[in-house]
């Protein structure tokens, strides 16, 4: 029996699954951070062979079966082909080759086994996609926090500070964000003293957050949709979701057709705000959402080597998967 890899390798977290021919899920595998970008190479090499290596043993088979893999990450274009991994995977026991794919064209997939549509992916980060044949035909934004990744996770955690901030020094309207801000940073809301002028709830919020890697800002994103009834936090998420709309519209070519997938924690936590980006979108498919790109990676693997995937395939990668999860 045939059997076929799929990575999704992400900035956090490594997911693994092997697979047999028709779909069926025969193991899992985990491990740390794949991304080549932000953990170099060597690391992100090992965690795929870690993650590879275990849903192989937990399949009960031997590495030199598997027939195929792929691995979608982010920022495998930044670091060339495949090389790097291939090496570590054939040093470190599992004598297969390796093709990349685009963690987002994974995402796509593992939403839906059509072979054109879009995706909309908001976390941390916010990129669009088209799909077009089977291949990623274009995207718009996920130039990263310094240039673009509007509407993200990023982009609303950095509104929420910079309007709390400026409604405690005088400069913004009032808002809830002020006080959800400086108790999410665990600091004192009424402070009574002042540093050289400054109210020290303040400096001390500006000397943390500067501490912080500037992704890390995305962490204060649930704020913005927490505080309840209030201006200036409805203005920051109503621009969010104005933002993705944009985004996604960018990538529509007229007469493509086929499903709309939604990813990323921004989107699939916060219902409201999902339905607001759709509404806004306009002549799209309404969304079909998933949490991360396994299914999708484990369809690349199978469609890459020659085996098409139908829904029928798709489904039983869907079900034997979640069920695997749920049982590791």
């Amino acid at each position: 029996m045939l059997r076929y890899l799929g990575v999704d390798a992400g900035g956090t977290s490594t997911r693994a699954v092997l697979v047999s021919a028709d779909g069926t899920c025969l193991g899992l595998g985990r491990a740390g951070s794949g991304n080549p970008v932000s953990s170099g190479t060597e690391h992100a090499a090992a965690q795929v062979l870690a993650a590879s290596l275990q849903a192989v043993t937990a399949a009960g088979t031997d590495p030199a079966s598997v027939a195929g893999a792929v691995a979608a990450m982010a920022g495998a274009r930044v670091v060339g082909g495949p090389d790097w991994l291939n090496q570590a995977a054939h040093t470190g026991g599992l004598p297969v080759t390796f093709r990349l794919e685009a963690d987002l064209h994974a995402t796509f997939c593992s939403a839906s086994p059509e072979p054109a549509g879009y995706a909309l992916v908001a976390g941390t980060g916010a990129i669009a996609l088209r799909v077009r044949d089977d291949e990623v035909d274009q995207v718009s934004d996920g130039i990263g926090w310094l240039l673009g990744d509007v509407g993200s996770g990023f982009w609303i955690g950095q509104q929420v500070a910079r309007a709390g901030l400026a409604a405690l020094d005088g400069r913004g309207p009032a808002t809830a964000l002020s006080r959800a801000l400086l108790e999410q940073l665990g600091l004192d809301p009424d402070p009574a003293d002042l540093i050289e002028g400054r109210s020290r709830s303040v400096q001390d919020a500006v000397d943390l957050l500067y501490s912080w890697r500037p992704v890390d800002l995305a962490h204060l994103a649930p704020l913005a949709f927490a505080v309840g009834v209030d201006e200036v936090a409805d203005q920051i998420v109503s621009a969010a979701a104005s933002a993705l709309a944009t985004t996604i519209t960018a990538v529509r070519q007229p007469g493509l057709r086929g499903p709309m997938v939604f990813g990323g924690s921004v989107l699939s936590r916060q219902p409201e705000f999902a339905a607001q980006v759709r509404r806004l979108a306009g002549d799209f498919d309404d969304p079909v959402f998933t949490h991360d790109g396994l299914v999708g990676a484990a369809s690349l693997a199978l469609r890459r080597h020659g085996v098409p995937v139908d829904r029928q395939i798709f489904d039983r990668l869907t079900t034997t998967i979640a069920a695997a999860r749920a049982a590791a």
